[in-house]
């Protein structure tokens, strides 16, 4: 008796098609024999075998980890010396001739100087050591050896200076013109003030203590709160120097150490915030595409539209926004009022990120 089953033919159908021999049924393929393609296993290809290299993906990653060690190392002792050498440079040759106090440690400093008669680097060196630990527990390890390496080399730079011969042609002390002296400071002060904040978050000194304000409020300025700081310090001075004679002229070095201090803020502020400032352009219109094409044609800066709806009208309208250049205010201002209906506004950005034309 002959039983024909749905399966055993669909079985004997495939066994037609593709012949399957027995050693390939069994894992091994004899010499010459060729298993079908659905069945072939191609053997995985070793490292080096073939002219297949695989590269090992922990080491390119424990490479690139060393490379961006390696580059914040950098980074940091740059940023100790060059805020280091220019803050040693600004009290030693326009704040110690002119005989007035920059504020915070450095002011304190120059202050026990001027009543002592010994250097300011050692005064700063003992000052910090107490901060050191306070920023060490309180604002973290890289912070605290970073801003006491560069109070340290801005210390040591100013007990060196004394010992070389012809530093005293450095230091600037007019007669009249004073004020130009503190301004100069303020600047140089502020500028190591800047690359200090921008490197660890802190300088040192009295900074520390802005630093840790800073931690609690975000939206107060570090330079405005180090310069509170610094004020106490400055009104200190009209004790120390020119003792005995007018009050005006004890009035001097306080009235030049605020401007010192307000220049050293000011200019801090601007160098943290960057060079590559901007204005933000947000145009409401029913005009985008025409505006943007000129934006984008004569500008040759690129135009984001957002769909926006107008809550008092209910009305749809697009939100064109653009980042131009303070030169570039005038003509987009052109651009929009060929379109009475249009309404913009533009602010300033303190700082630009990515690619943006000048």
């Amino acid at each position: 008796m002959q039983k024909n089953s749905t399966t055993g033919v669909a079985q004997d159908e495939r066994s037609a098609e593709t012949p399957i021999s027995p050693s390939v049924q069994n894992g091994h393929a004899d010499e010459g024999t060729q298993a079908p393609a659905a069945l072939r296993q191609e053997p995985a290809a070793m490292p080096g075998e073939g002219g297949v290299q695989v590269p090992p993906p922990v080491k390119e990653a424990g490479a690139e980890k060393k490379k961006r060690y390696a580059r914040a190392v950098l980074a940091a002792v740059a940023a100790v010396l060059f805020s280091g050498i220019v803050r040693a440079l600004a009290i030693y040759m326009f704040t110690t001739p002119n005989e007035f106090a920059p504020g915070g440690i450095n002011g304190i400093a120059v202050l026990l100087e001027e009543l002592t008669r010994v250097n300011s680097g050692y005064f700063l060196i003992a000052l910090n050591v107490p901060l050191f630990f306070v920023a060490f527990f309180l604002l973290g390890k890289k912070e605290a050896v970073i801003s006491t390496l560069s109070m340290l080399l801005t210390s040591g730079l100013l007990i060196v200076f004394e010992y070389i011969p012809g530093m005293d042609y450095l230091q600037y002390a007019p007669k009249y013109n004073a004020i130009i002296a503190a301004v100069a400071g303020g600047v140089l002060l502020g500028l190591a003030l800047a690359i200090m904040l921008r490197s660890c978050g802190t300088s040192g000194g009295t900074t520390v203590l802005a630093s840790l304000v800073n931690k609690k409020f975000r939206n107060l300025s570090i330079s405005a709160m180090t310069s509170a700081f610094d004020a106490c310090v400055v009104l200190a001075s009209f004790f120390v120097y020119h003792r005995g004679e007018a009050f005006t002229v004890k009035l001097d070095p306080v009235l030049l150490a605020i401007i010192s201090l307000v220049v050293t803020s000011k200019f801090c502020d601007f160098v943290l915030q960057g060079f590559k400032v901007a204005y933000r352009f947000e145009i409401v219109t029913d005009h985008a595409e025409e505006i943007a094409a000129e934006i984008m044609t004569r500008l040759h800066h690129g135009v984001t539209e957002i769909n926006a709806t107008g809550m008092y009208s209910h009305a749809n309208k697009s939100l064109l926004v653009c980042i131009i250049r303070k030169r570039q205010i005038g003509e987009v201002q052109r651009i929009i009022r060929k379109y009475p209906d249009t309404f913009a506004s533009f602010s300033p950005v303190s700082e630009v990120y990515g690619k943006f034309l000048k």
